[in-house]
């Protein structure tokens, strides 16, 4: 009797012994935190091939002269002909009295507001209210970018929009301004008569679009060349070096379209004429440009590309050879990280037309987890794009109900997971 409650001891101490070795197991594994979870999102991944070009635009140099240059237009501009473009200096002190005519033109500028809108307009006064924010935000862009080069209109722009919200409800007299835009008129024609007895006005022979700069390309590339460019005259104009004239007094390019011609390795990577793709440029200038392929010239080695535009022709006229990438196509999926896909690799029947089993297969099933209330849910998926540290995938089953939706919360990691499994 006594080795049978003896035996029964044991038993329950190793049952004891059973229950808290489970018990602290689990709860070792639920205070463990190393459940990492991330949100699958929508995604668009642009697929393209790279090429080097050069940009090609009807262009001529503007003859300049011998001093200190300034800039009238702003680079992209476009000017009427007979428009003032820039000046010469044959002082240094003519710079200081050309920033003083700015001045004076903006001040005057304010007061004609000022007396225009009298003291009244509480929509003026909101409208200005905007202006002063935007441009407070322009040069803090600019400020955080370490952008110089639009700084100074940016300050003026601001400084202009202040000073008219402070005339808005002053009580000067109507003719207080008026005799006040009078004096100012009178110091502005001294100041240019000043300023043409030590500058040289250059003015622009025909419309156009203006560029302060020259790159010595202007006389090398020209659209009326690209009907019969090859791909060997292309590769060897790529290596050619050019320098703008330091005398000129920038340039006018003419025609609203301007072209890119470029240098594809290998064959055609799928281009068609006639068809509309997006050109990625991203040195000296970020942007995307729709362009139409104009002529394909396929080689072995290389194939011409030459590309068409109507637009943003103000914003590229800097660029000249470039590196960019001509967009082929789109592929739209959800994105997810590298580390959340999973995959079963199964053993299928292969059959003929005739359903009869010739044979077997090894066939890749992808999946994901994604944690739905406490428990992990798992979805097939099927990859459309690989990327060095993410898939594009799309559901298995576009139609199921429980299928992968942007926005699901993705668990990072498979090992040890499966469908229904309490992880939470």
């Amino acid at each position: 009797m006594k080795e049978s409650k003896l035996t029964q001891k044991v038993l329950v101490a190793v049952l004891c012994i059973g229950v808290l070795a489970y018990m602290a197991v689990y709860i070792f594994q639920a205070w463990r935190t190393d459940l990492v979870t991330t949100t699958a999102y929508s995604y668009t991944q642009s697929v393209g091939v790279e090429s080097r070009g050069v940009v090609v635009r009807r262009e001529s140099a503007l003859s300049g002269g011998s001093g200190y240059l300034d800039l009238i237009l702003a680079e992209g501009e476009r000017a009427a002909k007979g428009d003032a473009v820039a000046l010469f200096y044959s002082d240094p002190s003519a710079l200081n009295i050309r920033q003083s005519i700015r001045s004076l033109e903006s001040e005057i500028e304010q007061l004609q507001y000022a007396l225009s809108a009298g003291a009244s307009g509480g929509a003026d006064a909101a409208a200005l209210d905007g202006q002063i924010v935007d441009a407070i935000v322009d040069l803090r862009t600019l400020a955080a970018g370490h952008d110089l080069s639009s700084l100074d209109s940016a300050a003026l722009s601001l400084r202009t929009s202040v000073f008219r919200r402070t005339l808005l409800f002053e009580d000067s007299a109507a003719g207080e301004l008026s005799q006040l835009i009078a004096d100012k008129r009178s110091q502005l024609a001294e100041l240019n008569r000043s300023l043409g007895q030590v500058s040289q006005t250059v003015y622009a022979p025909f419309p156009g679009v203006f560029s302060g700069e020259t790159d010595g390309w202007e006389t090398v590339v020209s659209p009326d060349m690209l009907s019969t460019l090859t791909a060997e005259q292309l590769a060897a104009l790529l290596d050619e070096q050019h320098t703008g004239d330091p005398s000129s007094a920038g340039k006018l390019i003419t025609g609203s379209t301007w072209y890119f011609a470029a240098l594809l390795p290998g064959g055609n990577p799928g281009l068609t004429e006639g068809r509309r793709y997006t050109v990625s440029f991203a040195d000296g200038w970020y942007g995307e440009v729709p362009m139409v392929l104009d002529r394909l010239e396929v080689g072995d080695d290389q194939t011409l590309a030459v590309f068409s535009a109507r637009s943003q022709l103000k914003d590229t006229t800097l660029l000249r050879v470039q590196t960019v990438d001509v967009i082929l196509d789109e592929i739209e999926g959800i994105r997810i990280p590298r580390r959340a896909l999973g995959v079963d690799t199964v053993t299928e029947d292969v059959t003929d037309g005739d359903g009869n089993v010739t044979g077997t297969k090894e066939v890749n099933h992808y999946f994901v987890y994604t944690l739905v209330s406490s428990q992990a849910e798992k979805q097939e998926v099927e990859v459309v794009y690989t990327a060095d540290t993410y898939y594009l995938v799309r559901p298995a089953d576009e139609d199921g109900r429980d299928r992968l939706r942007p926005g699901d919360e993705l668990i990072l990691s498979t090992a040890g997971l499966f469908d229904g499994k309490v992880v939470r």
